[in-house]
């Protein structure tokens, strides 16, 4: 039975290749299987493009209903709850190109990433020796590594890459690798109480968990 109004899905359109707009339309890796596992389930929806700041502030008041594609995390667990992983990413160091490239499993002195996004929690237990600050975003995240205030951007490995290739053309290093794995999945409040999660799971291939893009 479908719901009687469709479910409001936040995401972020500027996380592509994840979540984006092209020519008006949401777009993107996570968004399609949404799409898919959605229709699916018989499930109504809408996707409602929010800035990165705003996405659990929104999901909390009651504005939306669901997040596209937010990285599950020990620290959001107690507050959310989260289907299956959509997708399988990770993080990375991005430094400038004019300096020498960090060597595998090399870390950098001063970091900076986005203040609601994952990596905080994860650097501060994993790299307890890094310096780090925290941005509004990754295009600002991106800036205070050419303005010389830190020597990394810690940012989603894919979305980064792309980031740097659309907007930073040969000014930064582009990481071979993620430095660790992120699993991504949609959000609801903790307890899902629209009821959508159970619904949702039994569309999810269990190799999206798995299969790394």
């Amino acid at each position: 039975m479908k719901s009687n109004s469709p479910i409001r899905i936040a995401y972020n359109p500027d996380f592509a290749p994840f979540s984006h707009v092209v020519k008006g339309t949401p777009s993107g890796i996570i968004l399609e299987r949404i799409m898919d596992v959605f229709q699916a389930a018989d499930i109504d929806y809408e996707f409602l493009p929010t800035k990165l700041v705003n996405l659990t502030a929104d999901l909390m008041a009651g504005k939306i209903d669901a997040l596209a594609a937010l990285a599950i995390t020990p620290a959001r667990l107690k507050t959310l709850s989260f289907t299956k992983p959509m997708i399988i990413s990770g993080g990375a160091w991005f430094t400038l190109a004019n300096n020498d490239p960090l060597i595998d499993g090399g870390i950098p002195k001063s970091v900076i990433t986005p203040k609601v996004g994952p990596l905080v929690g994860q650097i501060k237990n994993l790299f307890p020796e890094i310096d780090l600050k925290t941005s509004s975003d990754y295009d600002a995240a991106l800036k205070a590594v050419v303005d010389g205030e830190v020597q990394a951007a810690a940012l989603n490995w894919h979305v980064g890459r792309m980031l740097i290739t659309d907007k930073y053309a040969s000014i930064f290093h582009h990481p071979k690798a993620p430095f660790n794995t992120i699993p991504l999945a949609i959000a609801t409040k903790a307890g899902d109480p629209l009821k959508i999660i159970e619904r949702l799971n039994i569309h999810i291939p269990d190799d999206w968990g798995y299969d790394p893009l």
